[in-house]
């Protein structure tokens, strides 16, 4: 919530004139000075690079997370960050937005090159035409945790990033469900990744990772998400049983995400590591798993 906040707070104005720079003097920081500097205020994001600013005594800092990059603003100390746009007076042009956008086109460009090596390029024109491109993010497979519970018993494998307390997540189980009677070809491994503001959830994810049988896993998540869907607190304490292998593998869960840029739930991820946020519809699920498979 603090990394929201803060990049939030970049929009606000603040109006400075144009000058010299922090690297004026010949001395330069490194990435891993500032990021060390910021690291009770950036969370998880990473610094990636240090340069002038576009007014004197300051850095542009450039940071990531999620896949996104920002520049902020720091001191040639390191003791004071500025937390707004500058803004060209004379020209009455945010100098912030344009370097945002600049970021953005650039973040895209290396994407959609990483993407093509991956997918090639006609399955990435497939990705442009459905609008998608920009929403996509890339995370590894190799390391992803283990299914906590798996519907469907296909070849392909489309992991979900899913909270048993998250609105959004229960109407992706609706149409992963769709997806399933239409289609034998694919599993839906479910992994389990409770927000701290579910106050049901992680008792809940805890409860279905410690079941042995599968059949029993299912029938608490669907639950679950019943209970979310209908706003039923009652029946979401019911769900609860904390256990420790359960609190273990979420810890790993949590750690798999936050690596990945992974903010939110659900997160879909497909074949070849190709991640996409959000309740899709059933129809664009297929789609993307026939582009992605």
């Amino acid at each position: 919530m603090k990394l929201k906040l803060f990049f939030a707070g970049l929009m606000s104005a603040a109006s400075l004139a144009a000058a010299e720079s922090c690297l004026g003097g010949g001395s330069k920081v490194s990435t891993s000075e500032v990021q060390k500097a910021l690291s009770g205020i950036l969370g998880n994001a990473k610094v990636v690079s240090v340069s002038n600013a576009p007014i004197s005594g300051l850095y542009e800092v450039v940071i990531e997370s999620g896949g996104r990059k920002v520049p902020i603003y720091v001191d040639c100390n390191l003791k004071y960050l500025v937390n707004g746009e500058i803004i060209d007076i004379n020209k009455k042009v945010s100098l912030t937005r344009e370097r945002l956008q600049q970021l953005q086109s650039q973040a895209n460009s290396e994407k959609e090159e990483k993407l093509v090596k991956i997918l090639g390029k006609d399955k990435v024109e497939m990705l442009k035409k459905e609008g998608l491109l920009e929403a996509v993010n890339i995370v590894d497979l190799k390391s992803i945790p283990k299914s906590n519970v798996a519907y469907g018993n296909g070849n392909i494998k489309i992991y979900v990033i899913t909270d048993p307390q998250c609105p959004y997540c229960a109407k992706l189980h609706e149409e992963i469900k769709k997806v399933l009677a239409q289609r034998k070809d694919v599993s839906f491994e479910m992994i389990m990744y409770p927000l701290p503001f579910h106050k049901h959830a992680s008792g809940i994810a805890q409860n279905i990772i410690c079941q042995n049988d599968n059949a029993a896993k299912q029938k608490i998540l669907d639950a679950a998400f019943s209970y979310t869907a209908k706003g039923d607190e009652n029946g979401l304490t019911s769900l609860e049983k904390p256990c420790n292998a359960g609190k273990q593998a979420i810890d790993n869960n949590l750690k798999y995400g936050q690596a990945n840029g992974i903010n939110g739930t659900p997160t879909i991820i497909f074949p070849k590591g190709v991640a996409i946020s959000g309740a899709l519809p059933a129809d664009k699920l297929n789609k993307l798993i026939d582009i992605l498979k």
